[in-house]
């Protein structure tokens, strides 16, 4: 591809007429999806009508043909770029959609189909890995795809001379109404694909089962059946769009859409709106099959092998951190940094979780937050920046803020309101160390390089050894109008990522990535509301936590670009990525773990009042909290971890 104007960034998807991958072009960043057209599998005549029918259609829920690239490796469809996926991932993960977003993905599906069928065409193909996904500040958005078998109106209704209905193979036997396996085209033949798709999403599995021949006869003669748990208002829609007969279906797509938009005002249905769909696990026993509710499992005690005591901290307007660099803990409250260590010989595979405190150090100023570094950590405080390894006695100073102009005359808002509730305080202390900080700093992982960033400027250092002691050189500054302090982070050796999240009050996100020596490679916008971004273990993933009206997790898949996202039933005041999945825990010390897909994997309750928390030894977790007179230091190694993994 070396001729194109666009850098493919990842293999994301394989259609039937070739690869799928994502890519950048190479002017201004955007991100696009090209779609393989191989010779073999899509004849010159197949892939000019593919060609005809994308580029005619543009409308919200169709994915658009941006452009065409035919160069000596081949022939590619320049497409919108859709990070979500295909419906089809989002069915295969476990309780990942609320009902309210079921019936708004489906409408959308119907809006689209409507407009392909007033200018008609048939789609042909419905199916969940057809439909495709994008993440905006309202939820998920849906985009028809792939209209590969797509046919005119005009010649729907039979085949051609050279096709038997015995033969006939285009489309998916899952999705196809009854007629369509005698070669018989209709809008009411999209209209029962997308019946099937609604009652694969409020259900968790398709109605019908089997191979070809199977499907064929349960699609014209087996009756359908509906889970009781499906409200009835629901169900009437279902059995219409499901009818084995055309005539007793909608009409028209614009009429099921209608029909669901009553149902999305009806009572019932309102107060199910943001209810979790459980699906059921195909091939499972029938255990609470197709149940609508709270995802709310039972919790079960966090096995908390040690606990420390930690000095009072009743009074402090600065927060309590701690994090890990296996065998060393830090813990910061007040001035105050405390290095605990595990016995020697200790490895994060025996789950040892004894520590001993091996010192404590007092700084001038309070430790505002720390980052872990190849051999020891970072500490933060207002205005200088210090390194410590546990090999050293003292703390190395680093930088000292105030002598740069822009953060010298830069006034500190104070993160509490003394006049406000304990709620408040306690919001506030969690916050401090992330949201409130007047710049932030992030460190390659080899400790070679550093990045500054403050209300307008961004600058980038290399670290050295010298006798014992960190140095640093500055190599470069940009300067920026957006006030706004981005989050840094370095995704590996030789890359930055900034972001600024709610970017200039766009509801959007800017991704920025950076050399380590400060040259801009590329751009990235995204419209998902977050209140704020963790890096991970994980190569290239983000760990995003959504706002409070509408509680989620994000996971962000960099290289190519992917989303998860993991609704939840309550906003999260902590988060925690580990190398073995991701936790949760709100005040009242619920804590909440997934694997690294994402996936649910238990409920626990443990410390009450979390203030900071960090992976431990293989899947332990190290716990900061704090009560009315005192702070505690938790050590957690859960017996259910492995067994869930």
């Amino acid at each position: 591809m070396q001729a194109s104007r666009y850098r493919i960034l990842g293999l994301v998807g394989q259609g039937q007429f070739g690869k799928v991958y994502c890519a950048s072009d190479r002017r201004t960043g955007q991100l696009v999806a090209l779609k393989e057209l191989s010779h073999q599998r899509a004849p010159t005549h197949q892939f000019l009508q593919e060609l005809w029918f994308i580029i005619s259609l543009q409308h919200p829920h169709i994915a658009a043909c941006l452009g065409l690239e035919h160069i000596q490796t081949g022939r590619y469809l320049v497409m919108d770029y859709c990070e979500g996926g295909t419906l089809r991932h989002l069915l295969e993960q476990q309780d990942s959609l609320r009902l309210q977003e079921v019936l708004n993905l489906i409408i959308g599906v119907l809006d689209g189909l409507h407009y392909v069928h007033q200018r008609g065409i048939i789609h042909c193909d419905i199916k969940p890995e057809n439909i495709l996904l994008t993440l905006q500040s309202q939820g998920w958005h849906s985009k028809l795809s792939d209209f590969g078998i797509a046919r005119r109106l005009h010649k729907a209704g039979k085949l051609s001379p050279s096709e038997k209905p015995s033969t006939f193979t285009g489309g998916s036997p899952a999705y196809m109404a009854p007629e369509r396996f005698y070669g018989l085209y209709s809008p009411r033949s999209d209209i029962y694909a997308v019946g099937i798709v609604l009652f694969e999403l409020l259900v968790g599995d398709r109605p019908f089962h089997g191979l070809p021949g199977e499907l064929m006869w349960a699609h014209l003669n087996q009756r359908l059946q509906i889970p009781p748990e499906i409200p009835e208002v629901l169900q009437t829609v279902i059995q219409k769009a499901l009818e084995k007969l055309p005539a007793r279906r909608y009409s028209t797509a614009d009429e099921m859409a209608e029909a669901l938009r009553k149902v999305m005002v009806n009572p019932q249905i309102q107060t199910l709106a943001d209810s979790i769909i459980v699906w059921k696990i195909p091939d499972s026993p029938p255990k609470n099959p197709s149940k609508l509710s709270e995802v709310n499992p039972p919790s079960v005690p966090l096995l908390l092998d040690h606990s420390i005591s930690l000095p009072s901290v009743q009074h402090s307007r600065f927060p309590l951190s701690c994090i890990a660099n296996f065998p060393y803990l830090y813990t910061a409250f007040g001035q105050t940094l405390e290095i605990w260590s595990t016995p020697q010989n200790s490895s994060p595979s025996v789950q040892q979780v004894d520590v001993s405190p091996q010192e404590q150090i007092q700084f001038s100023e309070p430790i505002l937050a720390m980052l872990p570094t190849a051999n020891g950590c970072c500490i933060l405080t207002q205005n200088r920046i210090h390194h410590f390894t546990p090999f050293q006695r003292n703390p190395k100073f680093l930088l000292n803020l105030s002598t740069i102009e822009s953060l010298k005359s830069y006034h500190q808002k104070s993160t509490i309101d003394n006049s406000g509730g304990k709620d408040d305080q306690l919001t506030a202390l969690k916050l401090a160390s992330s949201q409130d900080l007047r710049y932030r700093i992030a460190i390659e992982p080899e400790s070679h390089y550093m990045a500054l960033a403050f209300s307008g400027q961004l600058r980038f250092y290399s670290l050295t050894e010298k006798f014992g002691s960190t140095c640093i050189k500055p190599l470069k500054k940009l300067s920026f109008s957006v006030p706004q302090v981005p989050e840094i982070m370095f995704l590996d050796r030789r890359h930055l990522l900034a972001i600024w999240l709610n970017f200039k009050n766009q509801n959007f996100n800017m991704f920025r990535v950076y050399t380590r020596r400060g040259i801009p490679i590329g751009n990235l916008k995204l419209s998902i509301p977050l209140k704020q971004i963790l890096p991970t273990p994980q190569p290239y993933t983000l760990l995003g936590i959504g706002q409070n009206d509408q509680p989620h997790l994000v996971l962000l898949h960099l290289k190519p670009l992917s989303v998860i996202r993991i609704p939840l039933n309550s906003p999260p005041t902590l988060a925690c990525a580990t190398p073995w999945g991701y936790v949760i825990a709100d005040q009242q010390g619920k804590y909440t773990c997934f694997n690294l897909e994402g996936n649910f994997l238990e409920n626990y309750l443990g410390p009450v009042n979390p203030q900071a928390m960090t992976s431990w030894g293989e899947t332990g977790l190290a716990i900061v909290n704090h009560t009315d007179q005192q702070g505690y230091l938790h050590f957690v190694k859960s017996i259910n971890f492995e067994q869930d993994l």
